[in-house]
């Protein structure tokens, strides 16, 4: 049964995924999307999913939705604009700083890493997993020190990440 909650799953958001960058609801598109679908949770459902109860908990979906909400509406159109503004003023103090987490699964720091990279002026260029640091690089480090670095570029993703890992 816990085969099986996984496999499902992973095929689940499999299809979703693919009918979205497929972006047509077509009869073809739409059998095709399950036959890929099942053959990617039958091949990774065990490996992709660790906990089948955490997956079926709708409070962590609901903080998935958040995560993403934020991200796409508060951090990336505050960064765009940060560059945009950079590009014509040429305010820029690009330098590779170092970055604490605190996360302890391998996805929350992907997670986090993915985002930062995925934020217009940063991005995820080393990750230290023995040491627990990104080394990142920044459009703009008013300073190097690595709590201030920490404040101001992964903090906010860390804690939206915790609440649904």
């Amino acid at each position: 049964m816990k085969l099986l909650v996984k496999v499902l799953f992973t095929a689940f958001v499999s299809f979703l995924i693919y009918v979205s960058l497929v972006g047509s609801l077509g009869t073809d598109e739409l059998i095709v999307g399950l036959i890929i679908a099942v053959i990617v949770g039958l091949v990774t459902g065990n490996l992709l999913v660790s906990d089948e109860k955490r997956v079926l908990d709708p409070r962590k979906w609901l903080n998935a939705l958040w995560y993403l909400t934020v991200y796409w509406f508060y951090y990336e159109p505050i960064a765009h604009w940060d560059v945009i503004k950079r590009i014509f003023t040429m305010n820029l103090r690009p330098s590779i700083v170092r970055v604490p987490y605190s996360l302890k699964t391998e996805y929350g720091v992907t997670l986090v890493g993915n985002s930062v990279t995925n934020t217009p002026g940063t991005v995820v260029v080393d990750v230290d997993e023995r040491r627990g640091y990104f080394y990142i690089h920044w459009i703009n480090a008013p300073s190097v020190e690595e709590k201030f670095c920490y404040n101001n570029i992964s903090k906010g993703f860390e804690k939206l990440v915790r609440r649904f890992l």
